[in-house]
């Protein structure tokens, strides 16, 4: 890579951060100097206390989920898989980042900087601690990254390439304003499921985690679920319910599922209640907060020409063992793998100029 620091050099710091994050997510066997996970849990501390949405247990888990990708031999083969001979000097890249789940642009801070670049962050209000404590760990562990991961609140104008996620009305503001400057915009997508009626136990527990993690407002979060004619909802009611102890702490939460269901019982539509989570019968893919929508389907090739026709729209989707053509597992949607870009659109190929 194009960069001060061997290729060797960005490996190690960051699957060093990710012994960091394994041993303050509950992992003792692995080793972490303590100054580093003091770092890390005090940015989880001020995440929680600042952000009603950043229960302790859903930033753990994000963290945690974190720590697969950052193992050494991984990030070696996916890095070196790109050419960056291309690039003739590191550039800033301004990064402007959601807020909606714990650390949600990690991904793109790890794919600037192991693309030689350097990282300038937007970061959202509502997740401001997280990637700057990280990227604090980052320095320490090897000094060469000091001063590639520089963060602010306030409008940036020295940069030379952006990556912006923002809602539908965000990204086509993004696409006007950043239009100057090459660019990768993300709008708004979600996850589905596809259900074939006969799953287990275990299975439905999985896809539960899919619905549920983070209080389904990630945008891999499932947030409608496509079934077979006849299936009968209170199985998938009965896997949700043991969601509810979870999903009560969150006083946010709880508001939109009193809200929600309010709104229901006054227009006299159906639902189910699993105690914290509306099942309801409605042909839209995107949900509000504590709504999950289901969906009639006849047959599954109709299904898949319907998700092609509307790829633009679907961050992921889920089925048991992945049986569904271009599906997940159930219980993977929030657990991406380094080269699962977001969009489909491949960060370090837009980073080297190579798309």
């Amino acid at each position: 890579m194009n960069s001060p620091l061997s290729l060797q050099q960005r490996v190690s710091a960051f699957a060093g951060l990710g012994r960091v994050l394994a041993a303050v997510t509950g992992r003792p066997d692995d080793v972490a100097e303590p100054r580093h996970c003091a770092v890390i849990k005090e940015a989880v501390a001020q995440s929680v206390i600042h952000n009603g949405w950043f229960t302790t247990q859903m930033v753990s888990r994000a963290l945690a989920a974190l720590v697969p990708m950052l193992d050494a031999g991984l990030l070696y083969s996916w890095a070196s898989g790109y050419d960056s001979r291309g690039m003739t000097k590191p550039e800033r890249v301004l990064v402007v980042s959601a807020g909606n789940i714990p650390a949600v642009g990690f991904h793109d801070w790890l794919c600037v900087l192991m693309s030689g670049h350097r990282y300038l962050g937007k970061v959202s209000a509502d997740d401001r601690f997280l990637i700057p404590a990280m990227a604090r760990v980052v320095e320490d562990i090897e000094p060469g990254f000091s001063g590639y991961s520089v963060f602010t609140d306030q409008i940036v104008k020295d940069f030379d390439r952006v990556i912006a996620t923002g809602s539908g009305n965000t990204s086509r503001y993004f696409e006007y304003y950043f239009s100057r400057w090459p660019h990768l915009i993300r709008s708004n997508r979600t996850g589905l499921a596809v259900l074939r009626g006969d799953e287990n136990e275990a299975d439905l527990e999985a896809l539960a985690d899919d619905i549920t993690l983070y209080f389904g407002l990630g945008c891999r979060n499932v947030s409608s679920c496509f079934i077979p004619a006849g299936y009968d909802p209170a199985i998938l009611c009965e896997a949700l319910a043991r969601k509810s102890a979870e999903l009560v702490q969150c006083n946010k939460w709880v508001n939109n599922y009193d809200y929600q269901k309010a709104l229901m019982l006054i227009n006299n539509q159906p639902f189910y209640d699993t105690g914290a989570l509306l099942l309801r019968y409605q042909a839209e893919w995107v949900t509000p907060v504590a709504v999950l929508n289901l969906i009639e389907y006849a047959d599954t090739e109709t299904l898949q020409h319907e998700f092609a026709a509307n790829a633009s729209a679907i961050q992921c989707v889920v089925s048991d063992g992945g049986w569904f053509e271009h599906s997940l597992p159930f219980g993977a949607s929030q657990q991406p793998g380094l080269g699962d870009y977001a969009d489909g659109v491949d960060t370090m190929s837009f980073l080297l100029d190579k798309i």
